[in-house]
C-alpha cells in the first residue's frame, strides 16, 4: 500500500537479506550456546567467561559477524539498503536508519567483541580496512542519487563505516596487556 513503484521488490529484498543473515544469527547463537558446558546456556554473563578454541572461535565471529554486517550494513552486504530506502514510506525510512542499522552496530560490541576477544583482534585490521573502502566508496556513490532517499541511504552506509572502524579499533585491555608494558 505504502512505498514507491518498485515496493514489492525491495521489500523482497530486505526480507531475502535479513531472512539469510538471521540464519547465520541462529547457527552461531545455537553454536555458542551449546557449546562445552553440560549444560546449555545462552546467559551472556556466563558466556564472557567461557573460552573456546581458536579455530571455533573464528568460525563463530564469522557467522555472527555476516548476520550483523547485513544489518550493519557493511559492503557488499549493503544493497538492501538503498532500494530499501529509495521505495519506502519516510517514517520507515527514519526506523531503518535510527534503529536496525546501530543494531549491527550494537550486535558487533555485544557479541562478537565480547564473547570472541581473541577473533575480534585478528579481524579488528580487515575492519578497518573495510570501514575506510565503505567510507570512501558510499561517500562518492551518494552525490550521483536523484533519488533523496537513496542518497540518504548511501550516507547511512557511508557513516557506518567510522563506527565499524571505531569498533575495530577498541580492543579488550587483558588481550592487549603485552603491548601496555
Amino acid at each position: 500500500m505504502w512505498g514507491g513503484k518498485k515496493r514489492l521488490y525491495s521489500a523482497t529484498k530486505f526480507i531475502l537479506y535479513t531472512a539469510g543473515g538471521s540464519v547465520f544469527l541462529l547457527i552461531g547463537v545455537l553454536g555458542v550456546g551449546l557449546y562445552g558446558s553440560t549444560e546449555p546456556t545462552l546467559n551472556l554473563e556466563r558466556l564472557v567467561n567461557q573460552s573456546y578454541p581458536l579455530a571455533l572461535e573464528i568460525i563463530f565471529y564469522i557467522g555472527f559477524f555476516i548476520a550483523f554486517a547485513v544489518k550493519l550494513p557493511i559492503i557488499p552486504l549493503h544493497t538492501w539498503l538503498p532500494d530499501t530506502h529509495g521505495e519506502a514510506h519516510y517514517s520507515t525510512c527514519m526506523l531503518l536508519a535510527g534503529i536496525l542499522l546501530k543494531m549491527g552496530a550494537y550486535g558487533l560490541v555485544r557479541i562478537n567483541m565480547e564473547l570472541l576477544p581473541h577473533a575480534h583482534s585478528i579481524f579488528s585490521p580487515w575492519l578497518i580496512i573495510i570501514g575506510t573502502m565503505q567510507i570512501i566508496y558510499a561517500a562518492l556513490t551518494s552525490p550521483g542519487q536523484r533519488n533523496l532517499k537513496k542518497r540518504i541511504a548511501y550516507s547511512s552506509v557511508s557513516h557506518m563505516g567510522f563506527i565499524i572502524i571505531g569498533i575495530s579499533s577498541i580492543l579488550k585491555r587483558d588481550l592487549m596487556e603485552p603491548f601496555y608494558k
